[in-house]
């Protein structure tokens, strides 16, 4: 199947919701199978020394389905876009998987990262924890310019009291669109008491790829 016709039947998909928009399958959101085909993991990235594994470019039918997420309230997808990752990579052995939080009045019914670190944890057997937090209100990623992401303060996010003391964990974003958010979230880790081991993201785009050199 064509790219172009992968993202006619998405878009078809979602005026029928409830069946998968690759295969058919009534009652999925999309099949963890059908996503599992669709990604394309590049090499993982090294990001000041923490591995960012991502399950492909942010392009096509890809981040179509980041926008759904984001956009459409199917936390079911996420869940079935998390359980495709975990299906992707080995589980990097870790104690927690920690997703980047929601911004502080965000308009999204729930935090899609969150949902991505849930289908994981079920392929991997590892728990998830909304250990961290925004320290000050920030605009979305998504209305910022990459100048901007990259100025983000080091101290941007904050780890919740206790939460990750003792902890390796694994930290989970739907999209790394420069690495900023990431790095900043493995600093609040560090700070309280964890060890970031690696990332994951869905997606990752052109300026998080060209960050860092290429893990070999």
């Amino acid at each position: 199947m064509s790219t172009l016709e992968e993202l006619a039947r998405f878009a078809a998909h979602l005026a029928w919701p409830r069946a998968c928009p690759f295969c058919g399958a009534v009652g999925e959101s999309a099949c963890v199978l059908c996503l599992l085909r669709l990604l394309k993991p590049p090499l993982p990235i090294d990001l000041g020394g923490l591995p960012l594994m991502p399950g492909g470019e942010h392009e096509g039918v890809l981040r179509e389905l980041v926008l759904a997420l984001k956009y459409g309230g199917d936390r079911a997808l996420g869940i079935a876009m998390g359980r495709a990752l975990g299906r992707a990579y080995p589980s990097p052995g870790a104690d927690l998987l920690v997703p980047v939080p929601l911004h502080p009045g965000s308009p999204r019914a729930f935090n899609q990262s969150a949902a991505i670190a849930e289908g994981l944890s079920r392929e991997w057997g590892i728990p998830t924890r909304e250990g961290l937090a925004w320290s000050e209100r920030r605009a979305e990623q998504t209305t910022l310019g990459a100048e901007r992401r990259t100025a983000m303060p080091r101290d941007a996010l904050a780890p919740k009291k206790g939460a990750l003391a003792g902890m390796r964990v694994v930290l989970v974003d739907d999209v790394s669109t420069t690495g900023t958010t990431l790095l900043r979230a493995a600093d609040a880790a560090r700070r309280g008491g964890g060890t970031p081991v690696a990332a994951l993201s869905w997606t990752v785009a052109a300026e998080a790829k060209g960050r860092e050199q290429v893990v070999r």
